[in-house]
């Protein structure tokens, strides 16, 4: 069944845009191209306009409808579950440690080391700092790969250091506000 819906204001393209409200894949349903970069703007102007469609026209199948609509849009509104999402409907594993290779493991033994001699509340912003720098760019390296390259293989790795890192930022995080209320930590030389 399929739902016509005319873009409200002035468009460039004075196009109509076509919901397909019993498609499965998320980008299908929301009527936008299968890809990293999407406008999170546009995909919530098209998040609102399902929502209000279905809610003012068929009551009786709003409610399945509605909770799909949410998953979808929670799924692609955030980039990481988006690249997730991709993978998966591209039949890509993006298990954590199944795409690990040895540089990945050598690189976060390289972060957890840094983890361990960050000791002070200086240091350990600084630590922070770079965490996101890294996952600022291990995110851009994920677009790349699955809008240009169409290496999902490489995005599956990527995602996995992002976990990596995702998981040594939240430890950093509680160590800093252990340092801010006054408990010590001491790297040991072996």
């Amino acid at each position: 069944m399929y739902y016509r819906i005319i873009q409200i204001g002035k468009e460039m393209s004075g196009t109509k845009r076509v919901y397909n409200l019993e498609e499965k894949n998320y980008f299908k349903f929301f009527g936008i191209d299968e890809k990293q970069d999407i406008s999170v703007r546009s995909l919530t102007t098209h998040y609102k306009k399902i929502i209000t469609l279905l809610k003012d026209k068929h009551e009786f199948l709003s409610k399945d409808k509605v909770q799909f609509a949410h998953r979808a849009f929670e799924a692609l509104v955030d980039p990481i579950s988006r690249a997730r999402y991709i993978l998966e409907i591209n039949g890509e594993e993006w298990d954590m440690r199944d795409g690990a290779d040895a540089e990945d493991f050598l690189f976060i033994n390289n972060l957890n080391e840094q983890y361990n001699a960050s000791n002070t509340i200086p240091e350990i912003e600084t630590f922070i700092l770079e965490l996101k720098e890294q996952t600022d760019f291990i995110k851009e390296q994920i677009q790349y790969s699955l809008d240009v390259s169409r290496n999902y293989k490489m995005a599956s790795g990527l995602l996995n250091r992002f976990y990596e890192i995702s998981s040594i930022h939240d430890k950093t995080k509680v160590k800093k506000n252990e340092l801010e209320v006054g408990i010590t930590h001491v790297a040991f030389d072996r």
